[in-house]
C-alpha cells in the first residue's frame, strides 16, 4: 500500500472550488454529456484537447458522486471532488504526489516493497516501470454508499485503465496502489486522499518524480474507465506499453460518449501516418503532445542522420507533392533530406512552430512510382528532424 511520508511540495492555493454536497449517485446513473467541439479538419479521431474540454465541461455539481470532498494529497486541502462525466467514467482534478512502492530503486526511505495490486504474473507493480494511480483502500466513513468516492462501489478493480492529463499531455495509467484509512490529523496516508501516482506516471507527464521532493500541487486530471473491459493485463516489463496502446481508443470512446463528432478523415489513400513507418536508433513513436492525427507521431533521435521512414501508396506514377505535417517547438529550424525509394530528392526546410503542440505543413515535389513507395525524412542537424505526424500525397 502507499507509504506514509510527509510531502515537501510547497502548498499552493487550491485550484478547485468546492461544490455543494449532493447525494451519491449510482455508478450507472445517466448524465447529460456536453458535446465536444469538432477539431481541426486534419484530425481523424478525437484529440486529447477535445476530450479534456468535454470532460471538464461535465465536471459539474449535478454530476458529482461524492458528498464529502477528498483531501488533496500534496496540499492537504479538502477540495477534491469526483465526477461521473459520462456513464461508467469518473474524473477528478488534483495534485500528483509520487508513489514509489514496488520499485527496484527508490530515493524515499519510507518506501514499501509492495503495491496493493500486482501484474498478471502476481508480482508487485514497479513504480519506476508502470504508470499507476492511487485511490483510497476502503470507505473511511464506514457508510454505504460511501460519502467519499470508493472504487469498489463503481465497478473499478486493480489495473483499471485511466487517462491522465497534465499541461497539454495525456498518458494511459492503471489503478495500482491504495491509501489506507488513517484518522491522524497530520496523516498523509489517508483513504480520503486523492492525488498520488507512480514515478513512471510522473516521468511520462514531465512532473518531478522524486519520492520525497517531487510532484505537483494541482492541475492533474485523472479519468477512470470502469468495467472489466478496461482492466489492463501484462507484466512489469510490458504494462506501460500495453497501457499506452489504449490511449487513443480511450480518447475516441470518451469523445463519442460525450456527444462529440470527430472531423471527417482525409480522402482515402492520400494521408499516411508516420507511426506506420520505422525509425532509426534512438527514435520513438510518441503521443505526449496535443493535436496529432492517428495514434501518435514520429520523434527521431537528436542527431545528424536520424530518420523516419514512411511507406506510402500512389495510385499513379508521376510527380507528386508530399506535404509533411510536423511540429518543431525549439528555437531553430530542422531541415531534412527527403528520399524516395532510396534516392535523395533534395532538402526540405521545417521551420519552427509556436510549441510542440502546434502543427504546420512543409511540402516538396518528388517523383513517385505507382504502388508502394518509401519516403525517408533524414535530419541534417544535431537536432534530428522535427516531430513528424503524417505525410499527404497530392
Amino acid at each position: 500500500m502507499s507509504s506514509t511520508r510527509r510531502r515537501f511540495a510547497v502548498v499552493a492555493a487550491a485550484a478547485l472550488a468546492l461544490a455543494a454536497p449532493l447525494a451519491v449517485k449510482a455508478a450507472d446513473a445517466t448524465t447529460t454529456p456536453t458535446a465536444l467541439q469538432a477539431g481541426p479538419a486534419a484530425a481523424t479521431s478525437f484529440t486529447p484537447a477535445q476530450v479534456l474540454a468535454g470532460v471538464q465541461a461535465n465536471m459539474t455539481t449535478a454530476n458529482k458522486v461524492n458528498s464529502k470532498p477528498h483531501i488533496n494529497t500534496q496540499t492537504r486541502a479538502k477540495n477534491v471532488n469526483v465526477f461521473q462525466v459520462t456513464p461508467g467514467v469518473f474524473a477528478y482534478t488534483s495534485s500528483m504526489a509520487i508513489d514509489t512502492d514496488g520499485s527496484d530503486r527508490d530515493p524515499d526511505p519510507d518506501h514499501q516493497g509492495q503495491t496493493t495490486f500486482q501484474d498478471s504474473a502476481g508480482k508487485a507493480l514497479g513504480a519506476h516501470h508502470v504508470p499507476f494511480y492511487v485511490l483510497g483502500d476502503d470507505c473511511f466513513d464506514k457508510k454505504k454508499p460511501c460519502p467519499h468516492f470508493f472504487y469498489k462501489e463503481h465497478n473499478i478493480k486493480g489495473r483499471q485503465f485511466a487517462l491522465i492529463f497534465f499541461k497539454g499531455k495525456v498518458i494511459g495509467s492503471i489503478f495500482g496502489d491504495t491509501q489506507t484509512a488513517n484518522d491522524q490529523t497530520t496523516s498523509d496516508n489517508d483513504s480520503r486522499e486523492l492525488g498520488e501516482a507512480s514515478v513512471k506516471a510522473a516521468q511520462l507527464l514531465g512532473i518531478p518524480s522524486s519520492g520525497t521532493t517531487g510532484g505537483v500541487d494541482n492541475g492533474v486530471t485523472v479519468v477512470i474507465f470502469s468495467g472489466s473491459s478496461w482492466v489492463v493485463n501484462g507484466t512489469n516489463s510490458n504494462l506501460n506499453a500495453n497501457t499506452q496502446a489504449r490511449v487513443q481508443e480511450a480518447l475516441d470512446s470518451l469523445g463519442a460518449s460525450l456527444g462529440g463528432t470527430p472531423p471527417p478523415p482525409p480522402p482515402p489513400g492520400s494521408t499516411f501516418e508516420a507511426e506506420t513507418g520505422t525509425l532509426s536508433a534512438g527514435g520513438t513513436f510518441d503521443s505526449n503532445h496535443l493535436g496529432f492525427t492517428g495514434t501518435g507521431f514520429a520523434n527521431t533521435a537528436n542527431a545528424v542522420g536520424a530518420f523516419v521512414e514512411i511507406p506510402v501508396t500512389a495510385a499513379t506514377a508521376g510527380t507528386k507533392t508530399l506535404s509533411f505535417r510536423y511540429s518543431d517547438g525549439t528555437t531553430a529550424a530542422r531541415p531534412a533530406t527527403i528520399s524516395v525509394n532510396g534516392t535523395s530528392r533534395g532538402t526540405l526546410n521545417f521551420p519552427t512552430t509556436a510549441n510542440w503542440d502546434t502543427w504546420a505543413t512543409a511540402s516538396i515535389s518528388v517523383p513517385l512510382t505507382a504502388g508502394t513507395n518509401t519516403i525517408r525524412v533524414t535530419g541534417t542537424t544535431a537536432g534530428g528532424t522535427g516531430n513528424i505526424d503524417s505525410v499527404t500525397i497530392s
